[in-house]
């Protein structure tokens, strides 16, 4: 029998994707001039402007609006791309376009949106996914728990047309969509880029 190797566990992988995509929001809001060039805008979107279908998600509506997204995007964003950095960058290439595309093909009637709440809905959910995958020392109830916040949230937004947390955007009008969107999203990414049991070799004897 071989002798054993010690094997150090990588370490945590910088969050730089997380804190580029929120710092960009940032400087965005406070950017106003700038936002008309980035917003989703289906009749732009249509007319060949694709790049609205990534940057429309750092646009937001106010500041209540940018604050609960960056609140939620950071922990859960930052936590994942830590872990799992690769599985995470790939998920914030790939959701945005998703959402935008469900946009354009469910919700025809919706000229203008923006936010980071479907992305981060997305990578909340992605981050429980390889949570409950890799058995974390936290209880499965905690991650459980999570999704039940977020299939509870989606359900209220819907059936009352109003964000739970945003308080201070004028207009603003919820879209579950999005977030339903960013979720599945977050679920076929995991799954996509998950390592099976099967595919993992035994230890050397």
């Amino acid at each position: 029998m071989a002798p054993e190797k010690n094997i150090t566990a990588p370490a945590p992988a910088l969050p730089g994707s997380t804190l580029f995509i929120a710092l960009v929001a940032g400087v965005v809001f406070f950017a106003p001039i700038v936002s008309g060039w980035l917003i989703y805008d289906r009749a732009r979107l249509l007319h060949g402007e694709i790049w609205r279908a990534w940057t429309g998600h750092i646009v937001h509506f106010g500041s209540s609006h940018l604050l609960w997204n960056l609140a939620i995007f950071l922990a859960a964003g930052c936590w994942a791309e830590r872990i799992r950095p690769r599985t995470t960058r790939w998920f914030y290439v790939i959701c945005a376009p998703v959402i935008a595309a469900s946009l354009l093909i469910l919700e025809p009637d919706l000229a203008r949106y923006a936010g980071l709440s479907g992305v981060a809905t997305g990578v909340l959910v992605l981050l429980g996914c390889v949570k409950l995958d890799s058995h974390s020392a936290e209880p499965t109830w905690f991650w459980v728990a999570i999704f039940g916040l977020v299939v509870v949230k989606i359900a209220l937004e819907t059936v009352t047309h109003t964000p739970l947390l945003v308080n201070d955007a004028s207009g603003f009008i919820v879209v579950p969509l999005a977030h339903i969107s960013g979720a599945a999203c977050g679920v076929a990414t995991w799954f996509v880029t998950r390592t099976p049991f099967n595919a993992i070799p035994p230890p050397p004897s």
